[in-house]
């Protein structure tokens, strides 16, 4: 018996040191990307001092823009050019080039003429049509800039997520319907939580599923992910004479998939020239040597098919995500989901516009947090 009540001592105890430590913030974004950051600075300008912004690690200016660097153009049809434009003309979206090319029997063609392509997969289609390149700072206002680190870091907070948990609000002045468990004797409660990673990540940290709204749990549990790796290369020479899409094959003997080019146009009065690539990776290939291997594939195989490559001094600015591409969403549900007290915003998020499918990536990102009543 003394054992049991020495438990039940205990439990009361860190009950009661969890009771302490609660803390509540009106509303509260987690994200440890650029929408996160993107969705805190629009919400922390309508609502200043009543926002936190969760992210497991610092994620500031620097962060986000090596985030873009890496990123793939992702508007890649002029009615996705037109609506981001129209949110805000400051994005000056325009192409980069007519078509995209794909290399094959030692020269490249372009897609859509008589050459047959090497197989395609499923989530490299999308980059099979031609990109647009966009001012992406310009969703900043441009006097907030230079100060925009600053006003992170006094609302930002770095932990990694336990659970979250559905509540009832007891306090009409705080309303509070969700609690966020970020370690021992540490909790969050909001009013609202703006949710910018993988909804299907929200819906494994709920302690209680059968609690979610149903539209909720439905969005979430439709949700896909893949994971990339992608890279941004630096190169103190011309690679390249054009600039555009390229999709190479990872090997000419095996179905590896693509990696997928956007070269960026050659600079000479810095004899500089720039691109990223992507490429898609599987469950076997998520160790760090694995990894590091496929990183050591891609430039090998962008030698062999640029081979000035091979003689520029390059600096690397590499990005993995394991939601790198997210698909499943029911956009259906865009219009009811906007009543809730939990908002799903970045590439994962469910938005109401004509083709849906067009949109993907950051231009759906973008796309939800400006159209997002925040």
């Amino acid at each position: 018996m003394s054992g049991f009540g020495i438990r039940a001592l205990k439990k009361v105890q860190e009950e009661d040191q969890k009771q302490e430590q609660k803390n509540y913030v009106k509303y509260i974004v987690v994200g440890d990307n650029s929408y996160g950051l993107m969705t805190f600075y629009r919400l922390n300008k309508k609502y200043p001092g009543q926002v936190k912004f969760i992210s497991k690690n610092p994620f500031l200016k620097e962060d986000l823009e090596a985030e873009w660097k890496c990123n793939l153009n992702s508007i890649r049809s002029e009615d996705v050019a037109s609506s981001i434009t129209s949110l805000n003309p400051r994005f000056e979206v325009f192409k980069t080039a007519e078509n995209v090319h794909f290399y094959k029997d030692s020269k490249f063609h372009v897609f859509g003429g008589r050459a047959k392509p090497h197989e395609v997969k499923e989530n490299e289609v999308f980059f099979t049509e031609p990109a647009y390149n966009a001012n992406l700072m310009a969703f900043f206002d441009s006097g907030d800039v230079e100060n925009l680190d600053s006003e992170i870091e006094k609302h930002q907070l770095n932990k990694i997520i336990a659970s979250i948990e559905l509540t009832q609000t007891t306090d009409l002045a705080d309303q509070e319907n969700f609690r966020i468990e970020t370690g021992e004797f540490e909790s969050y409660v909001c009013e609202k939580l703006f949710w910018c990673e993988s909804p299907k990540k929200f819906l494994a940290l709920i302690k209680d599923k059968s609690t979610l709204p149903d539209n909720v749990y439905s969005y979430c549990a439709g949700i896909h992910m893949d994971q990339g790796i992608s890279v941004y290369f630096e190169c103190d020479r011309k690679i390249y004479d054009d600039a555009g899409t390229l999709v190479l094959p990872q090997s000419m003997t095996h179905e590896w998939g693509s990696f997928i080019l956007d070269v960026e146009a050659y600079n000479p009065d810095t004899n500089t020239q720039n691109f990223k690539a992507l490429t898609f990776v599987g469950e076997d290939d998520l160790q760090e040597e694995d990894l590091a291997k496929k990183i050591k594939l891609m430039k090998r195989v962008i030698e062999r098919v640029l081979p000035e490559l091979s003689k520029a001094r390059i600096e690397q600015t590499i990005k993995f995500s394991d939601e790198y591409y997210i698909y499943g969403m029911n956009d259906g549900l865009s219009t009811e989901l906007k009543s809730e007290n939990v908002q799903f915003l970045g590439h994962g998020a469910p938005i109401n516009v004509e083709n849906p499918e067009k949109y993907q990536y950051l231009a759906r990102g973008i796309y939800a947090i400006m159209t997002n009543d925040l």
